[in-house]
């Protein structure tokens, strides 16, 4: 239940600034924990004034993309950023960022010899970024690095012991993508 309420508060929160802008990106995020994810995704965004700006991002993100995982994870990141652009030419903008998110996440998961038992569970968590835009006209070709820190309870039971190990998401994810303005 809480999903969908994050979703329609999402959606709510989309349909007034849903004009100003949509882009389309492909994503790698280095997990400290998961391994590599790789995906795309969306996000929709409007200026607020003086560089500043909203937007949201929806994406998918999954360590079996491209090749055969017994425990593949998969992340479904619905997020919500304020940023802030230099207007340092009209072609260059640099510019920094924060936000918060509600991580979908789903393990396919084989046990085997080493491991019992993984119970995932979906997670809130925060970001920042930095990133740059090439303007060109309406279109904006952008890529940025975030860092994320997300709130884990995710456990990996061991074979035959009472050993437990806690798993993370946190790490350094990388954008690139176009976004056109409407």
């Amino acid at each position: 239940m809480k999903k969908w309420i994050v979703l329609v508060g999402l959606v709510l929160f989309v349909l007034p600034i849903a004009q100003a802008g949509i882009g389309v990106f492909g994503t790698y995020w280095d997990s400290k924990d998961y391994d590599d994810l790789y995906g795309g995704g969306v996000r929709l965004g409007s200026a607020i004034g003086a560089g500043f700006g909203l937007e949201i991002r929806g994406s998918y993100l999954s360590t079996d993309l491209f090749g055969d995982d017994d425990n593949a994870m998969e992340v479904i990141p619905l997020e919500a950023a304020v940023s802030w652009t230099l207007d340092a030419s009209d072609m260059l903008k640099p510019y920094v960022g924060a936000g918060i998110g509600y991580y979908v996440k789903n393990l396919d998961f084989e046990a085997d010899d080493v491991w019992d038992d993984a119970k995932v569970k979906d997670s809130v968590g925060y970001f920042a970024l930095a990133g740059l835009n090439l303007v060109f006209a309406n279109a904006t070709i952008f890529g940025e690095a975030k860092y994320n820190l997300i709130s884990e309870d995710d456990e990996w039971q061991w074979r035959g012991s009472d050993v437990r190990e806690k798993y993370s998401l946190d790490g350094l994810s990388v954008n690139a993508g176009v976004k056109f303005g409407f």
